[in-house]
């Protein structure tokens, strides 16, 4: 890893024009890490652009940095020097744009920042290590070895640090370690705005969503030895309660909090596709999401299937 940051801060050097990407319907984790490196990149008078298939959720808002990302950008008119892509795991997560500028991404200088243990090191130059918390906690790490930290204001800190409130839940999570709190301690001292992230993402509760939670917990089914407990969100209860699927944002770590629970999971039927959500507390619920084709964190995973959702709950229960 040592060698391929000093190959990331050479590659920075010398390019002029740098593309950043994160993975698709990006999480806070792959928001964060990219935005701070986009501000940072910029104090360097570099020429950067920012892109994914789809703008960042509307409840990212309050920070501010809802502008940079460009889902239609031309790569091929750009043509950058150095390309750096954040919390993907697999080239198949940049998706529609990777695909369409594929000969670009081969052609060009390309670094993968990501810590997740499913990263199938995709590329040339890969800076992962699983040992961290989120990705912001490792571009952090990364910031202070390029000695960057002189270009980190108020915005980046925040920026950081809300990410890795997300991805520890406010630092309950097992991937919590002794150098999380550290960084979120270097982040305070550089002026990170510590409050509003935790009130935006864990506190705040508009009155739709509060309705949205109700319907959930009334839902709520487990089996019959207590240790898995689930519940739908179907089409209808979005509707009633005019409310979305970034919503569902924070209910899952209610569920996985219930006594005896060992593995939580929420459904979520959308307008095309299921969308699965799971949390546990010791199994490895990557591994059984990667049955269904898609993955993430060893404790925490989702997928998406076309199927209805009465099928993809009997096939969850049966798999469990």
């Amino acid at each position: 890893m040592k060698k391929n940051i000093e190959k990331l801060e050479k590659l920075i050097k010398k390019s002029d024009k740098i593309l950043l990407i994160n993975h698709i319907r990006m999480d806070p984790d792959a928001f964060g890490s990219l935005w701070a490196f986009f501000y940072i990149l910029k104090k360097l008078w570099k020429n950067v652009k920012a892109t994914n298939d789809f703008l960042p959720p509307e409840n990212f808002s309050f920070l501010e940095s809802n502008d940079i990302i460009e889902p239609n950008l031309n790569l091929s008119k750009f043509n950058p020097d150095l390309i750096i892509s954040f919390d993907a795991a697999s080239i198949w997560q940049l998706w529609e744009t990777y695909t369409k500028y594929e000969s670009v991404f081969k052609q060009k200088d390309f670094v993968v920042i990501d810590h997740h243990m499913t990263n199938t090191w995709f590329w040339s130059i890969n800076i992962i290590n699983d040992k961290y918390s989120s990705t912001c906690e490792l571009c952090f790490f990364i910031i202070e070895k390029l000695w960057f930290t002189k270009y980190i204001e108020k915005k980046e800190a925040t920026l950081l640090t809300a990410w890795i409130h997300t991805d520890t839940n406010i630092f309950y999570n097992q991937n919590t370690t002794s150098n999380t709190l550290l960084t979120a301690a270097k982040l305070m001292d550089l002026w990170a705005d510590f409050r509003s992230p935790m009130y935006n993402f864990f506190q705040k509760a508009t009155y739709n969503k509060t309705k949205l939670v109700w319907i959930v917990f009334d839902k709520l089914q487990r089996s019959d030895d207590g240790k898995i407990v689930w519940a739908i969100i179907t089409k209808n209860d979005f509707e009633k309660t005019w409310t979305w699927d970034e919503d569902t944002s924070g209910i899952i770590n209610r569920l996985i909090n219930i006594e005896w629970a060992e593995i939580a999971f929420l459904l979520h039927e959308l307008w095309n596709e299921v969308k699965a959500s799971f949390r546990s507390k010791e199994f490895s619920v990557w591994d059984f999401c990667a049955s269904f084709w898609w993955w993430w964190h060893m404790l925490a995973a989702w997928f998406r299937s076309k199927k209805n959702i009465v099928e993809v709950e009997k096939e969850i229960l049966d798999k469990i």
